[in-house]
């Protein structure tokens, strides 16, 4: 149903490697020919030929890392691509016919005001694109990013300003006709992630490539993250990979997760006939206090988060998940 490349920057494969590994999976599984296809790319390594041809092999989305429409912006995220390159893309993959595009924009970054977070919106609303991720800059221990910032060589985050932004972001998406139907992900109606949805929805999958990871409903499994070692166990058709069975607890908690961090919520009606009345009745008990504060919401079968509840969404899947 979809086939998605990525993470990563599966844009600087050739056309014909990509043709390759297309024509491989059409030989060993059934593909709908309705099939979602998405391509996750750089700016830095698309052009219109390029473009092009993948649209030609049948990439039906494709998944653009724009990240900002400002150059001092992508110098703070050290990217390879400029402001213009950026614009340059959009439309070279829209004159190619890809009529289902997603950008990526990140906000909370010490260079953005709120001016220049709305400005940045409305670049994006000015392209066309149907879809929206947006993601609070995070800086991960021992990063480049994070010694620089405490060397004071760049500005540190700003935990108040993302939130700020967070709130211009579900506003703006709101005015322009954007569903928000996953905390960091928005929009046009019929143009939500199928493939991404699956995750949320607890739907099986099968991930190729180092560090790829895959679920069967009752198990997990992650390839070698190191590349060397993947492809050595390719060649002696034997893979390195961990696995684990999840218990019954490990399953409720992963619905929980992923069901609130969607619109919809979880179903009370799917936790009782799939978990039993034990699991129904804790997610009750550790819900009533936020649908009580507000920050959560029951409505028909399903609970889910409130607008003030998203700003504090981990503290409550982690109320709600049995420890």
């Amino acid at each position: 149903d979809t086939i998605y490349f990525g993470g990563g920057t599966p844009s600087i494969l050739s056309v014909e490697e990509i043709k390759g590994i297309l024509e491989c999976v059409s030989r060993h599984y059934k593909v709908n020919p309705a099939a979602e296809i998405t391509l996750e790319a750089n700016p830095d390594t698309l052009n219109p030929e390029y473009l092009q041809g993948l649209r030609k092999l049948g990439i039906n989305r494709l998944s653009i890392g724009i990240q900002s429409f400002f150059d001092d912006d992508l110098k703070y995220l050290s990217r390879r691509h400029d402001a213009n390159h950026a614009r340059q893309c959009i439309g070279w993959a829209k004159q190619a016919g890809f009529d289902n595009l997603t950008l990526d924009l990140i906000y909370g970054l010490p260079t953005a005001t709120s001016e220049k977070w709305n400005q940045n919106l409305d670049l994006f609303f000015e392209t066309g694109a149907q879809h929206l991720s947006a993601y609070a800059l995070t800086v991960e221990p021992n990063t480049i990013m994070a010694k620089q910032i405490a060397a004071g060589k760049l500005q540190p985050v700003n935990e108040d300003d993302a939130v700020r932004d967070y709130e211009i972001l579900c506003q703006r998406a709101k005015e322009n006709g954007f569903l928000h139907y996953e905390i960091s992900n928005f929009c046009k109606p019929g143009y939500h992630s199928r493939h991404n949805s699956s995750y949320w929805k607890g739907i099986p999958y099968l991930g190729c490539g180092a560090a790829a990871h895959s679920y069967d409903g009752e198990s997990r499994q992650w390839n070698v993250a190191d590349l060397e070692l993947y492809i050595k166990g390719v060649e002696k058709k034997k893979l390195d990979f961990e696995k684990e069975s999840l218990t019954l607890e490990m399953r409720y908690n992963e619905y929980v997760m992923t069901g609130l961090r969607t619109s919809e919520g979880f179903s009370l009606t799917h936790l009782q006939n799939n978990f039993g009345i034990r699991f129904l009745n804790y997610a009750r008990k550790m819900a009533q206090p936020h649908i009580l504060q507000g920050t959560l919401e029951i409505e028909n079968d399903r609970i889910k988060l409130s607008h003030q509840g998203i700003f504090i969404s981990d503290g409550i899947m982690s109320d709600l998940m049995i420890v």
